[in-house]
């Protein structure tokens, strides 16, 4: 009797083990793993190269030219000390085959946006006499760091920078200055 109740207690345990998916049969292919996200889970700082991936990528999903690379040198070769050490820097300006315009400004902070970078106020604009938007600048926030995305209009077309500028490391080099000079 014993032994019956044994045998039918793992039988009960094979067949759930079956039904709930637990063993393979060998010609069972293993299910798709989930895509990684190259941002960090948590509530922690993001890293240079995470805010550097957010940028270019942004960018690129908005259509806009490439990142100059003299002028993300700057910050990139920057001294360890130094208040340009604290940002990642983007230009983009028009091309004949490139254009650069307030269309491309919406799509990029709308970009930056699903990427987690909160704005927490409103984007300020300055207008030509003819009424077209001169120039527009968005302050945008994420996990220690700050964005300044602007949009300029010039006689030759558009062009946006964004600098990312790591709020402690800015502290360390007196935040008042002003990280662009």
């Amino acid at each position: 009797m014993m032994s019956r109740i044994k045998w039918a207690a793992a039988a009960t345990a094979v067949i759930a083990l079956g039904a709930t998916g637990c063993g393979t049969s060998g010609t069972e292919t293993a299910p798709a793993a989930a895509p990684v996200s190259p941002r960090p889970q948590g509530t922690g700082p993001l890293t240079k190269e995470v805010v550097r991936t957010d940028l270019d990528a942004s960018t690129a999903d908005a259509g806009i030219p490439a990142n100059r690379p003299e002028y993300a040198r700057g910050y990139e070769d920057a001294p360890a000390d130094s208040q340009r050490s604290c940002a990642v820097a983007f230009m983009g300006m028009h091309t004949e085959t490139d254009p650069v315009d307030e269309t491309h400004f919406k799509a990029l902070i709308g970009e930056l946006r699903e990427r987690d970078w909160q704005q927490p106020r409103q984007q300020e604009n300055s207008y030509a006499n003819d009424g077209a938007l001169a120039s527009a600048q968005v302050v945008l926030k994420q996990r220690g760091w700050t964005v300044v995305a602007r949009y300029q209009l010039a006689s030759a077309g558009g062009g946006i920078t964004l600098t990312a500028l790591d709020e402690a490391c800015m502290k360390k080099h007196d935040a008042d200055a002003d990280p662009l000079a």
